[in-house]
């Protein structure tokens, strides 16, 4: 497969700097010339143009795309398909991200696997720690294989393959719209135009198609500011990246009963397990679903009060094992809705789920923390986490 390499940029000429380091030390196959594309909106300055000029490539070609004006993110984004007129697959790589050594072989073997395989949107290179819909932790389950199926893109590192991405393209130029949909998750209805990762998003959930994910990060994001964000997010999404050398990756057959998660980082194993479908229960244990299309079944730890059909504890990690393994408590409920009837748990409600992650949260400061700033941001942490779960 003839794979290329994009990095994007627009004025961040430090940033694209550090890419380019990462890019270079990474390892590629003996023998094989690497196209390195970068490809540069216009800014106010030069200073990424002379940069990108000056750089040597010493892993195959280089070639300089200079935007004559300013595009814009999104377009800017979308303007990368023409690149499938020469290429199999690329990488495609913001400036403020960094690479794993081993990135371009996960690249590789992930791409000769899964071209060819119609439910497969795209490649992600980074691996999810944090849920940006709710900000809580997230891990995913962990089976024998390298990577998960997600019904979620990815801009922080990611592989679109020409197949794939053509489907994307001609299913995204009849959907320029892009209402509050009340079966998409409310964060990325919320980004603004500039997004272009919420319509791959919205076409994985709409089309039920997956990006492949890895359990261990190839790439991690420094959240800088730049033209779609102020970086105020900091480090939370920076992830540990895989180090060393990986020959085979243990990658999943997409027909296998295998790890999957949807569009709002739930499960998809729990409707087989709970025996019912998708359009039988909302499966809302992050709390980001709510049901909001009515479903007469609802798996959350919502405190309700509608008849529980089952109910489950709050003991294991990551949290659907709870509900896969039986673990018998009252913290997660089964509903059917059809039924009003009071729920017990009333005055235990606001303890399940905040005191659920807050354990992730106090072991990081506890470790990491001295003194009086261990009770200070443990106390910061549990008032956030008790807002969001009210």
């Amino acid at each position: 497969m003839n794979i290329a390499i994009i990095a994007v940029t627009y004025n961040r000429s430090r940033s694209l700097t550090r890419l380019l380091n990462s890019l270079e030390k990474a390892y590629y196959p003996v023998g094989h010339d690497i196209t390195l594309i970068i490809s540069v909106d216009k800014s106010e300055t030069d200073e990424v143009e002379i940069l990108a000029d000056n750089y040597k490539w010493p892993h195959g070609k280089k070639l300089v795309d200079k935007h004559e004006k300013n595009l814009g993110l999104r377009p800017h984004m979308m303007s990368l398909g023409k690149w499938f007129e020469q290429y199999d697959a690329i990488v495609v790589l913001e400036d403020d991200l960094v690479v794993a050594p081993n990135y371009f072989t996960y690249t590789a073997q992930t791409v000769e696997k899964y071209h060819d395989c119609p439910a497969i949107a795209g490649i992600s290179l980074y691996g999810f720690s944090i849920n940006y819909q709710t900000g809580l932790p997230f891990k995913p389950l962990k089976d024998e294989h390298d990577a998960y199926f997600m019904n979620c893109a990815m801009s922080w590192g990611e592989v679109w393959m020409k197949d794939s991405w053509l489907c994307f393209y001609e299913w995204y130029l009849q959907h320029q719209d892009f209402p509050v949909i009340q079966h998409l998750p409310r964060a990325i209805c919320q980004w603004n135009a500039k997004s272009w990762l919420k319509y791959h998003t919205r076409y994985c959930i709409e089309e039920n198609k997956y990006f492949v994910h890895p359990y261990t990060s190839l790439t991690t994001n420094f959240s800088e500011a730049g033209e779609h964000g102020n970086g105020s997010s900091g480090a939370i999404y920076q992830v540990p990246i895989q180090h060393g050398r990986i020959v085979k990756y243990n990658l999943p057959d997409f027909e296998e009963k295998v790890v999957c998660y949807d569009g709002f980082f739930e499960n998809k194993a729990l409707y087989e397990s709970l025996h019912l479908t998708t359009e039988e229960i909302c499966l809302d244990l992050n709390r980001e679903w709510q049901n909001r299309l009515h479903r007469r079944y609802w798996l959350t730890t919502e405190v309700q009060d509608y008849k529980i059909v089952r109910s489950f504890g709050l003991d294991y990690r990551p949290i659907e094992v709870n509900v896969l393994q039986n673990n018998p408590g009252n913290q997660v409920f089964l509903y059917d809705t059809q039924t009003v009837e009071a729920n017990p748990n009333h005055s235990n409600k606001n303890a399940l789920l905040y005191n659920y992650y807050i354990r992730d949260i106090v072991s990081f400061i506890r470790m990491y923390g001295r003194g009086d700033m261990i009770k200070a941001l443990t106390k910061m942490a549990t008032k956030k986490i008790q807002r969001m779960y009210k």
